[in-house]
């Protein structure tokens, strides 16, 4: 990936500082209601050509979120499954295997 080319995380401290480890900057965002400023801010920045999406938000904002990436290509906009939830298992062979790992990705 070029220097002009980058990926953000906006979530919970967890996962911002896991990315951070893995050289991903990212931004630590503990109330759900500053996530729009956030993210105005983030995907104004044309260097951003992704953008991860780490913690829970609220339907509206995950409706806007859709509408967002039907109307626009850039930046790509994913939104990660909580791998801390022990719930996860139910969800998908894949992130069912992660979350029996998590303790060696952590360490």
């Amino acid at each position: 990936m070029s220097e002009h080319q980058k990926i953000h995380i906006i979530g919970y401290d967890e996962l911002v500082i896991l990315m951070g480890l893995l050289g991903v900057d990212g931004t630590v965002v503990e109330d759900p209601n500053k996530f729009m400023d956030i993210f105005e801010k983030v995907s104004d920045n044309p260097s951003i050509t992704m953008i991860l999406i780490a913690m829970d938000l609220p339907d509206e904002i995950i409706d806007y979120l859709i509408d967002f990436k039907l109307n626009n290509t850039k930046p790509f906009i994913y939104l990660m499954p909580d791998i801390f939830q022990e719930e996860i298992e139910e969800r998908s062979v894949f992130l069912k295997k992660v979350y029996k790992q998590k303790g060696k990705l952590l360490i």
